[in-house]
C-alpha cells in the first residue's frame, strides 16, 4: 500500500478528508504533514497506558485541523488529559502533599464507608460553609481520615479556595532542609501556609519535636490562624491528650509544658474533636 492509500484508509484521517472535501492533489501537496500525523497516531494502536506510551511526550499525539489551510496540532489522549487535570489541580494548591492517585477524589465522586458517613457530613458542611470551626480528626490508622479530607481539599480547590494540604513530617523535613541551606524561603512558605483559606495538617504528631517545629513554626502558624479565624483541619493518629505529651518535650528531652499547653490551646480553639472509629481499610484492600 502506497503512502496516499495509507492516509486515505486511516480512520482518523479518512474522516478529516471526507468532512472537509480534501482532494488527492491537496493530500499529495501536504503529504509530510499527513504522514507525521499518521505515524504519531499509529503509535497509539494497542495502547497499554502512559507507562508504556511510545510517544515522544507521554499522553500527547499529533492531530490535524483544516480551516482553509492544514494545521498540525498536539492533542492529549484520554490518559494525557487525565494527567493534565491532575497537574492543574496540584498547581492550584498553595501547598500540596497529596499522593498522585488521590488527586482524582472529591466529595462528589466518593462513597463513604459506613463508619465515615457522619464525618463526611461534617466535611460537606465545611465545603458548604455551614461550619465555621475546623475539626481535629483522630483515630486508628487506615480508617479513612486522610482519604475523606483529601476529597474535601480537592473539592475546595475546584471551588476556588486557597488550600494548603500539609503532611506534617514531610513539611518539617522540607523546612529543616531549607534552614540548613541558609533559611532560603522559610518565611515565605510559612506565610503562605498561615494565610491559606483552608489548612489541612495531616498526620500531626508524626514529626519529630524540637523548639523549631513546635514554637517557631506550628505555634506561629496556628496563632495567626486562631487570631484570623481561618478554617483549619487536623488529622492525627493521636488524641489531643497524647499529642500534648508528644509536644511536651523537645528533641533534647527538655520538658516545656507551658509551650505545649499554648500550642494545644490554639488547636482546641481552631477545632472540634472528631474520633473516627473502625478497622484498617488498607488491610482489607490487600487481604
Amino acid at each position: 500500500m502506497n503512502e496516499l492509500d495509507l492516509i486515505k484508509n486511516d480512520p482518523y484521517l479518512k474522516k478529516l478528508i471526507a468532512e472537509n472535501g480534501l482532494t488527492d492533489p491537496f493530500i499529495d501537496e501536504n503529504l509530510p504533514a499527513f504522514l507525521r500525523v499518521y505515524r504519531s497516531r499509529d503509535l497509539c494502536k494497542g495502547c497499554q497506558g502512559l507507562e508504556m506510551c511510545a510517544q515522544k511526550t507521554a499522553g500527547e499525539r499529533l492531530s490535524l485541523e483544516y480551516d482553509g489551510v492544514l494545521i498540525e496540532e498536539i492533542e492529549r489522549c484520554r490518559f494525557g488529559s487525565f494527567i493534565h487535570r491532575r497537574k492543574q489541580l496540584r498547581d492550584a494548591y498553595i501547598y500540596c502533599d497529596i499522593p498522585e492517585k488521590l488527586l482524582d477524589l472529591d466529595l462528589f465522586n466518593i462513597v463513604p464507608k459506613m463508619n465515615q458517613r457522619t464525618l463526611f457530613t461534617e466535611l460537606f458542611n465545611i465545603y458548604d460553609e455551614k461550619r465555621n470551626k475546623g475539626l481535629f480528626i483522630s483515630g486508628n490508622v487506615g480508617t479513612g481520615k486522610s482519604y475523606n479530607c483529601t476529597a474535601l481539599a480537592n473539592s475546595l480547590v475546584k471551588k476556588g479556595k486557597r488550600v494548603a494540604y500539609v503532611k506534617a513530617a514531610n513539611f518539617f523535613n522540607d523546612l529543616k532542609a531549607r534552614y540548613a541551606g541558609g533559611n532560603e524561603g522559610i518565611d515565605t512558605l510559612i506565610n503562605r501556609i498561615k494565610n491559606a483559606d483552608v489548612l489541612f495538617l495531616d498526620d500531626l504528631g508524626s514529626e519529630g519535636v524540637s523548639e523549631f517545629v513546635r514554637d517557631d513554626v506550628l505555634f506561629r502558624i496556628l496563632d495567626y490562624r486562631m487570631e484570623n479565624r481561618k478554617m483549619t483541619l487536623f488529622i492525627s493518629n493521636y488524641s489531643k491528650k497524647d499529642l500534648f505529651k508528644h509536644y511536651q518535650y523537645d528533641r533534647r528531652d527538655n520538658p516545656n509544658t507551658m509551650n505545649a499547653t499554648r500550642l494545644m490551646e490554639r488547636i482546641d480553639i481552631l477545632s472540634d474533636d472528631y474520633v473516627l472509629t473502625g478497622k484498617d481499610l488498607r488491610e482489607e484492600e490487600y487481604a
